[in-house]
């Protein structure tokens, strides 16, 4: 006998086998018990959740030997007919392949016959939507005063594009999507009985991308199976393989650098991304729902309600986001699904990628903290009309000035290479603690004191190592690696900074009044030191809004 695939091996025979739809099923027995048999029902919802096996199965109750009744019994004639799909009285049509206006005559030509042997002729008619406006029309006289052995099944993913006149004559009956715990315990079932060994985390990962369809799911099943042959263990990274879906562990690495502002970091994951055969529009899907996993570790008491993933999975992503505002995640996303939409159609992925994420990397600034660095920034120019220090591009006759490395030394070791270890550590044990901790640069270790500086633009990252629970983790892991009692102190630089996203393009901040130049003789360009144009902030809102400054002699009240 040749093989039989899994969703027709395991599908539904009886209302209590079919998984999801409690509901309808409920409703359909009730129908008949009660004896009120409509003339036409109209099944909808998405692929593989159960339509046209729900419509086998009623036919079989409608006309099972010993019904009508609520479960068919299988063992008849009638029932195991209908189940091979041989039976003269329950006609399944395909409406894709059948939808012009003669297929739907020779139907209505057929219904004035009654049924060979069985109590109702039923027609079942599959992607009905398909059908031509003729066809339609066709059916409609039909449909609205059918002879009285007659019974219409209509199943279709499309219930809009059918016409009002069709619905107003149909029972309808609305199939769901299927939780994704409800397939994985299915998945399961079927595993046990054909003495499959697989993990759960294949079975959740099965289960997720089968997006709510059982028989989505199940193709997967057999999928994978055929791939790593009998008797062998599927784990959930050969399911990943398979599938082309993106590591766990790969998601947590591309938000981190997100949210650090690295945007070499991200283009060597993209390109290990690439050299594993990821999809790289995949990718993008995945870190789009990849971040909406995060909003709802951030905001939500019961993550483990709204996200599928392990506990430890979950923890990962409560330790990644602990430092970063609700609202910049809701900015990411929202960037994400554009780079979703263009992913899709783009004939260079690669470059779409990269492009969209560096632009997703750039340092968020809540439109409340611009505000008030504008209203700041006009309440000094209206004071005292200082000019802020200039950018200005970076050029061969000038070089910025060289501030002497910290060379402060602990049991032999650079005092840089044993804070490299501490983030490290730290990256270890709280992800989301290491992406702020990072912001910070060591400036010396006094005693057991040591100092840490943050720059100006780094408040929140500042106040996210400040927490008490926070501090305390760190110290701790200091104290392992220096090997002294350390205490934590940390400062905000006094200079100007350069904002994040200029970080890597040839750009100076000039800290002192006079230019440091190549030679004795060589004079600096001329620098415009106008406050509003050398302002970074003013800068930046330039930049978003794409506007330019018409004139700097801002006033109080203006």
């Amino acid at each position: 006998m040749s093989y039989l695939v899994l969703a027709r091996k395991y599908r539904p025979q009886v209302f209590s086998d079919i998984i999801g739809q409690e509901i309808v099923t409920q409703a359909l027995q009730n129908a008949i018990t009660s004896g009120k048999i409509g003339q036409a029902y109209l099944f909808s919802g998405p692929r593989g959740v159960g339509k046209t096996t729900a419509a086998r199965i009623f036919a079989k109750a409608l006309n099972c030997k010993k019904g009508p009744i609520a479960e068919p019994d299988n063992t008849c004639q009638l029932c195991q007919e209908i189940t091979e799909g041989n039976s003269l009285d329950v006609l399944e049509i395909d409406g894709a392949s059948n939808r012009g206006i003669d297929a739907i005559k020779a139907l209505r030509e057929n219904v004035k016959f009654a049924p060979s042997y069985a109590r109702y002729k039923i027609y079942i008619i599959d992607e009905v939507h398909q059908l031509s406006n003729d066809g339609f029309n066709a059916l409609l006289k039909t449909l609205e005063e059918p002879p009285r052995h007659i019974i219409f099944i209509f199943a279709t993913t499309e219930p809009q594009s059918i016409p009002e006149t069709i619905l107003s004559r149909c029972q309808r009956f609305s199939f769901k999507l299927i939780t994704a715990a409800v397939i994985e315990k299915h998945l399961k079932t079927i595993a046990a009985k054909e003495k499959i060994t697989i993990s759960d985390e294949a079975l959740n990962i099965i289960s997720q991308s089968a997006q709510g369809s059982m028989r989505d799911a199940q193709s997967t099943l057999d999928q994978v199976i055929s791939f790593v042959g009998a008797g062998q263990e599927i784990a959930g990274h050969t399911v990943r393989s398979i599938l082309g879906i993106t590591s766990q562990e790969l998601l947590l690495k591309c938000s981190g650098a997100i949210f650090m502002q690295t945007a070499t970091d991200i283009l060597t994951l993209i390109s290990e991304a690439q050299e594993q055969g990821l999809d790289l529009y995949q990718l993008a899907k995945d870190l789009h729902g990849h971040f909406r996993n995060l909003v709802m570790a951030k905001i939500s008491a019961q993550p483990q309600e709204l996200i599928t993933l392990s506990q430890e999975a979950i923890n990962a992503l409560k330790d990644q986001i602990e430092p970063v505002p609700e609202e910049a995640l809701l900015h990411y996303i929202e960037l994400l699904e554009t780079l979703e939409r263009d992913m899709k159609y783009t004939d260079q992925p690669k470059i779409v990628l990269e492009i969209g994420l560096l632009r997703i990397a750039r340092p968020y600034i809540a439109i409340d903290e611009l505000i008030g660095r504008l209203e700041a920034l006009e309440k000094g120019n209206s004071g005292n009309n200082t000019a802020a220090k200039p950018l200005v591009k970076k050029s061969p006759l000038l070089k910025a000035e060289a501030v002497p490395e910290q060379k402060a030394v602990v049991g032999n070791t650079p005092l840089r290479q044993q804070w490299d270890i501490v983030l490290e550590e730290v990256r270890k044990k709280k992800p989301g603690l290491a992406a702020s901790l990072g912001q910070a640069r060591v400036k010396d270790l006094s005693g057991t004191v040591l100092t840490v500086e943050f720059g100006q633009q780094d408040k929140f990252q500042k106040q996210t190592i400040e927490r008490a629970d926070n501090i305390k983790i760190i110290e701790a892991i200091a104290r392992q690696v220096f090997q002294i009692p350390i205490k934590i102190a940390s400062i905000t630089s006094a200079g100007s900074t350069i904002p994040a996203e200029l970080a890597g393009e040839e750009e100076i901040i000039l800290e002192e009044e006079e230019t440091v130049l190549n030679g004795d003789n060589l004079q600096a360009p001329a620098i415009d030191t106008a406050p509003a144009e050398g302002d970074p902030v003013v800068r930046r809102v330039l930049d978003i809004f794409g506007g330019e400054i018409v004139s700097n002699n801002i006033k109080k009240g203006e």
